[in-house]
This record gives structure tokens, sequence and C-alpha cells, in this order.
């Protein structure tokens, strides 16, 4: 037999609801005991009153008593006893005698004689003479107290049993409701890294317990997501790596073979080398940033700031670095547009899909930066006649390290990630953002950033 432990929820469940039932049912018994007590009490007073009443109206004369018989009126109940006192003496006694104090005032008592519970009542009348008379009613209540006592005892009898039973039905009952919580752990024991993909059944009603195991496995569903995205994210950092450590490791071997005597071939190494590393450490800033992203470890450092100032600022600083593009601001540029968010995140945002129009637009390419207020957004669109985007591309372009042409992006240089870190400055400011592009016709990346409270155009 296992051995009971309170350590177990089921185990302390059964015991304080088989507590709490046998306190409801003994207080229950008690509340019975108590009222059928007060009830045999209030009848016996009523008992004892009506046979006084009785014998005041049967006794008028002190001649007249040996001829009434008492007795048969003192059998009107059962086991009750007559005295009647006159001049503090005994004249009649209907059976058993009771050395009782005699109090005229017309109550009842309950006291004992030796070992019997006994009921009587006191009063006192006036005879036709005019002489008094006392009299004393006595009750015998040794069947009703023997009728408590066993009563008491099997209402006890009850009590141990019920609490019995109570245990042993709460522990049945228990078991089999806790039941699907040893399933569940049983089952997520089961599951690691190597199969996220199992989940958690629970058959039965839609309880507590199927809602737990529906939220247990919509929590794993999120982990396997995560996991995922977290495997793929390292194999394609480790793939973007690859590439320029190869050409490191290659260009290496050739300064080792042919540079050291070389110049021409030195230099060329040298230079293809620093390069590759500046692209590494471009990449490794990136994967930084994104990593800071996912375990939310950046903080915002949200203020009200122009955009008109903010997008005057990043085409002049693009016009030092490109001279082949013509960029253009439209919309709400003649009035100040004013947004609540972390400034230098934005300018990212927008640079980062500038840079992207530039790499993607032949020389002599037309980019256009179009900004206005709508209702509580701040709508900002890059736009550009470049090469465009295929339509099955389009759903994937903010995912990391994704790229529409693979072989062009690459010679073109990028790893993939700059719309995916847009994607999450736009997130992270509760905003929305679409791209619209076609291939051949340019591609156009629409943002909405909400504007922030007691936002307006001044």
């Amino acid at each position: 037999m296992k051995q009971f432990k309170l350590s177990k929820i089921s185990h302390r469940l059964t015991m304080i609801y088989a507590l709490l039932f046998f306190v409801a049912i003994a207080l229950v018994n008690a509340a019975t005991l108590i009222s059928i007590n007060y009830y045999i009490n209030q009848t016996s007073e009523e008992q004892l009153g009506l046979v006084n009443q009785a014998i005041i109206n049967e006794v008028k004369t002190l001649e007249n008593i040996p001829n009434i018989d008492i007795k048969n009126i003192s059998k009107m109940i059962n086991n009750v006893d007559i005295n009647l006192i006159y001049h503090d003496r005994v004249i009649y006694n209907s059976g058993e005698k009771y050395d009782l104090p005699l109090n005229p005032d017309n109550k009842t008592v309950v006291s004992k004689s030796g070992e019997t519970k006994i009921m009587y009542l006191n009063d006192t009348f006036t005879l036709q003479d005019g002489e008094k008379v006392g009299v004393q009613i006595i009750k015998d209540m040794d069947n009703e107290q023997n009728y408590l006592h066993a009563l008491s005892g099997i209402m006890l009898m009850i009590d141990a049993v019920s609490l019995i039973l109570s245990i042993i039905v709460g522990y049945i009952v228990s078991r089999n409701a806790l039941s699907p919580i040893d399933k569940i752990t049983n089952q997520a024991k089961k599951i690691g890294a190597s199969n996220l993909g199992t989940r958690i059944e629970i058959n039965g009603p839609d309880d507590e317990l199927k809602r737990l195991s529906d939220t247990f496995n919509e929590f794993i569903s999120r982990i396997q997501i995560a996991y995922d995205k977290q495997n793929r994210f390292t194999l394609d950092a480790s793939h973007e790596l690859a590439t320029p450590l190869a050409v490191i490791k290659g260009y290496i071997d050739i300064l080792d073979r042919w540079g050291k005597d070389d110049k021409a071939v030195l230099a060329e190494g040298i230079e293809s080398v620093k390069v590759e590393l500046s692209n590494m450490t471009s990449l490794l800033d990136t994967l930084l940033f994104l990593s800071k992203c996912d375990n939310e470890i950046y903080h915002l450092e949200k203020a009200r700031f122009s955009l008109n100032d903010l997008v005057d600022e990043i085409v002049k600083e693009t016009g030092f670095v490109d001279e082949k593009h013509s960029i253009f601001v439209t919309g709400d540029n003649d009035r100040e547009v004013k947004i609540e968010g972390d400034r230098r995140l934005i300018k990212q945002m927008i640079r980062a899909i500038v840079d992207n129009s530039i790499k993607y637009s032949s020389d002599n390419g037309i980019i256009d930066i179009d900004y206005r207020i709508t209702g509580r957004n701040a709508a900002i669109s890059v736009s550009d006649n470049g090469i465009g985007i295929p339509e099955a591309d389009l759903p994937h372009i903010f995912d990391r390290f994704y790229r529409a042409d693979k072989a062009r992006s690459r010679s073109i240089g990028g790893a993939g990630l700059g719309l995916s870190i847009v994607k999450w400055i736009v997130d992270v400011h509760q905003g929305t953002i679409h791209a619209e592009s076609k291939p051949g016709d340019g591609t156009k990346i629409v943002i909405e950033l909400p504007v922030g409270s007691d936002n307006h155009l001044s």
C-alpha cells in the first residue's frame, strides 16, 4: 500500500474536504440534539402545566381530596408523581416521594434526585374555604435522557462513519480529478529540445486542467517557434560568417605563397582582407544589435522630435556618400510634423530603407521619401524605380537573412538583415510596415507609426 503523504495535493484536498464534511455533519447532529432536547423540555413543561391545571380544577376543599382520583390525573402523562402540601406537610402523594423544596412561584425546575433527572413544578392554589394548598408535580426524565443518550451515540457513530467514508470517497474523487496533472507532468518530462513537436493530450471536459494542458501546448509551440528561429538564425549567421572567413583564409594562403615578394599581390591581399574584416565587423555589430532586441535588452529613449528635420538630415548625409542617385522629399515637408519615439532608431530605420533602395536601383535612379500625418499615425514611405521584388518574395523580405536574389544580393553586399531590423524598429514603436513592388517597376516601403500623445501639426 502506498504511503499517504500530505505533500500531495490530492491528499491535502482529501483531508481538508473530509474535515469540512465531518465538521458540517457534527454541527448538524449537535443542532439536532439541542433542538430535540429543547423540544422535550418544552413539551414536559406544558404537560406539567396541564396536570397542575387539572388538579386545581378538581380540588375545591380538603374534604374532597380523598374522593378525587388524583392518581388517575397523574396518569395523564407518563412518569409523573403528585404531592399535595398543606401547612408544610404532605397530605397526599401519588407515588414516589421526593424531598424537594416548595417554591410557590409556579416555576418549572430541572433537578436531580439521586442519579435520576427530574423536572418538577411548584404551585399554590386557594380552596373554597380560603385555605391554601401547595402542589408539586414531578416528572421522571429518565426515559427522555436515555433517548437522548442513545440518539447521541447513534449520531456519534454516524459522524465517525461519515468521516471514514468522506476520506475514502474524497481520496478516490480527488485522485481521479487530479490524475490529468500526473499525466501532464509525465508527458512534460518527455519533451526536450529534440522533440519540441510533442504535445500533451488530455481527453475529457473543457475544465481547468484541459485549459491548463492547452495553455502548456501553446507555450511549447511558442518555444518551438523561438527555438527554430534561433537555430535558423545561428545557421544563417554561421553561413554568412563562413564566406568572409573563407575569403580571408584564401588571401592569407596567397600572401603566404606569393605575396611575400610581390608587392602588388601583397597590396591586393591586404586590401581584400581589410574589406572582408570590415564586412564581418558590420555583420557582428548587426547580430549583436538583433540579440539585444531579441532579449529585450535594448531600451527605447522616446522623445518628441521633428520628422522634417530628421528626413532632411538623412537626405543630406546620404548625399555625402552617394552622388549617383536623386533623392526627393514630398508630403508634408512644408509643415512641421512631430512624432514621439526613439529618434536614433527611427533614423536608422529610414536610412536602412534608403540604403536598400540605393543598392537595388541603377545609377541615376530616383528615390522618393514621403511623410505625412494620417489621423493618429505618421505615414512614411520610401519609393524607388529599382529592379523590384518578385511577388513570391514579398511576404519574406522582412525575415532575417532573406534575400530575394541571393546571387545579386551577395555581389551588392549585405547579409539580409537590414529590413528585419527595420521591422523590429517598427514593431517596437507599435507601428505597421508593408512593401509594394513589381519586378522592373521599383519598390515602395510604407510605414505607419503612432504619433504619440498631444500630437498635432504645428
